[in-house]
């Protein structure tokens, strides 16, 4: 599953900003809640890095950060979270550890994309957020810690992840 306008080459700041509002504008209305832009301009894919919603720059040209495909794929889903009534922190939790192929199918789905091989590919989930079958023994366990605080634990590294929670837990406090 592939489309176009999601494989741009290197992009500045500002031109993911572009990019992400230019596939963003195909929706129809605006979003239902007033804090929540359509589009986010550039100090918002700053903040979106540092709660860990985008990866960090892909490399720097100097001191210009250049973004990937990855990091639109990213800011798009978090859009489109928000408009499905998901906070910030619900975002984080839907995102983390998505695949490229999953955030890809999940902006297609939730744009309303057509692919070019659409009559070909595979059934598309009806939650565009729903994890992708993947060859992964056990899902990973996350848990909120604290307000603010959350913890994502691989169960194949971890023997004990909810014992693990609970000592995290504890420090925590």
């Amino acid at each position: 599953m592939t489309h176009p306008d999601l494989h741009p080459a290197d992009l500045t700041l500002d031109a993911l900003e572009a990019a992400a509002g230019r596939l963003l504008a195909r929706l129809p209305g605006a979003p239902e809640d007033d804090r929540v832009s359509a589009a986010p301009d550039a100090r918002t894919l700053r903040y979106y890095q540092t709660l860990g919603l985008m990866d960090k720059p892909s490399r720097y040209d100097g001191r210009q950060a250049i973004y990937g495909r990855r990091h639109l794929l990213q800011a798009v889903c978090v859009k489109l979270l928000q408009r499905a009534g998901r906070s910030l922190q619900q975002a984080q939790v839907a995102l983390a550890g998505a695949t490229d192929l999953a955030l890809e199918a999940a902006v297609i789905d939730g744009l309303g994309l057509e692919t070019p091989s659409a009559a070909q590919s595979a059934p598309r989930p009806t939650d565009p957020f729903a994890p992708l079958p993947e060859p992964v023994a056990k899902p990973l366990v996350s848990a909120q810690l604290a307000p603010g605080i959350f913890v994502m634990i691989d169960p194949s590294l971890v023997p004990d992840p909810a014992a693990m929670i609970r000592r995290l837990t504890g420090a925590c406090r």
